[in-house]
């Protein structure tokens, strides 16, 4: 009677083990949409990764503080559209503040799992060639910023920079142009933190830089970032 009791037990343990799970494993962690719908996102999966805010500088010293970007990096496994995402930018200069928003233009592809997404102010500028899409009223404060990226049901998706800071990173200096990178932190890597950014970090700008600004401008978008010398203990990868 004993062993027919723990037989009974066994089989209801086991009831349902070959059973399919009522959400696949696979299932996306955003909602899939149809092309030209907007999608949503989760926190962490894609991050700012790059922000420059202190304009553009020609080979021969002419400088343009209007054109500047934001690079986006794709940290999820799968493909996301960010079309119409929207994007807040609060800025001070003296004398000045504003808090704006922005939607992200409509474009016809997805960013790819580890890809970048850059935004440009300009498309005759520095970084016309390169980036993925252009907002002309896109406005980043050079004293004080602080940008949030939100989703299609407006869940906050990343933040850099601070209301109470000055930028955490790169800027202006009369004769080069550095822009604000993301430092690879394993872990805690929120943008609104300063240790989690670093300077651009090379003395020529990447190859996505029109070639008659890389002396003086200094970023890298659409590309990896420059190596970080921030010091910092907890960065690197798992590779």
């Amino acid at each position: 009677m004993k062993a027919r009791a723990t037989t009974l037990v066994l089989v209801g343990l086991c009831f349902g083990c070959n059973s399919e799970p009522d959400v696949p494993y696979s299932a996306p962690l955003y909602r899939n949409v149809e092309p030209g719908e907007c999608s949503s996102g989760e926190r962490g999966n894609m991050m700012i990764n790059e922000v420059h805010h202190s304009g553009s500088v020609r080979d021969d010293g002419t400088y343009d503080a209007d054109d500047v970007f934001i690079e986006f990096w794709n940290r999820h496994p799968r493909p996301i559209n960010i079309s119409n995402w929207r994007i807040n930018i609060w800025r001070n200069t003296p004398g000045y503040e504003s808090d704006d928003g922005y939607l992200v233009p409509e474009v016809d592809r997805a960013i790819e799992p580890n890809g970048y997404f850059v935004l440009a102010k300009k498309d005759d500028g520095a970084f016309a060639g390169i980036a993925d899409a252009f907002l002309p009223e896109m406005e980043i404060g050079k004293t004080y910023f602080h940008i949030e990226l939100r989703d299609c049901d407006g869940k906050l998706m990343e933040d850099a920079g601070s209301r109470e800071h000055e930028p955490f990173a790169g800027g202006y200096d009369t004769v080069t142009s550095r822009s604000m990178e993301r430092a690879q932190l394993i872990f805690q890597n929120r943008g609104g933190q300063d240790i989690n950014w670093h300077f651009y970090s090379l003395d020529r700008g990447s190859a996505g830089i029109a070639e008659e600004y890389r002396d003086n401008t200094l970023a890298s978008p659409g590309l990896a970032n420059s190596p970080d010398y921030s010091g910092s203990a907890a960065s690197g990868g798992f590779e």
